[in-house]
C-alpha cells in the first residue's frame, strides 16, 4: 500500500506505462515507501460514460482523470506532497493539465487493511 485507482480516457499502453513509472516514483518520494508497495489499477472511461458541468460525453469540454489513492493515514503535509507530485506525474504521462487530474484520498488505519489474510500492524 498505497494503491491508486486511475479512471482515465487514454488506454494507450505507452501513456499508462509512463503513468505507472512516474506516479510510483512520485508516491515513493512523497511517502518514503518502496516501489514494491505501490500498485496502480487502470479503468478506461469511454466518452459515453462521462459527464461534466452538465455536459455529456464528447460535449464535456474537460475530461478529468479521477484518482482514488488508498493508503495508510498520513499528515496533511504528506498528502499535499503526494497530491502535487502524483498530479504532475499523471498530467505529464497523459499530456494534460494539472487541472484535469483529481485525486481523492481514502485513508485507512493499518488495522483496517489485510494483506495475505493478515491485518497489518498498527
Amino acid at each position: 500500500m498505497p494503491f491508486l485507482e486511475i479512471f482515465d480516457f487514454d488506454a494507450r499502453p505507452a501513456a499508462r506505462k509512463m503513468a505507472t513509472e512516474r506516479a510510483t516514483a512520485a508516491l515513493c518520494e512523497a511517502f518514503a515507501v518502496e516501489p514494491e508497495t505501490v500498485s496502480l489499477y487502470f479503468f478506461a472511461i469511454a466518452p459515453e460514460a462521462y459527464g461534466h458541468a452538465g455536459k455529456y460525453g464528447d460535449a464535456a469540454d474537460t475530461k478529468r482523470i479521477f484518482v482514488k489513492l488508498h493508503a495508510y493515514s498520513r499528515s496533511r503535509a504528506l498528502r499535499a506532497a503526494a497530491a502535487a507530485k502524483v498530479t504532475e506525474a499523471l498530467a505529464a504521462a497523459y499530456g494534460t493539465t494539472a487541472k484535469a487530474v483529481v485525486i481523492y484520498f481514502f485513508e485507512r488505519d493499518p488495522s483496517e487493511v489485510s494483506h495475505a489474510g493478515q491485518l497489518a500492524d498498527a
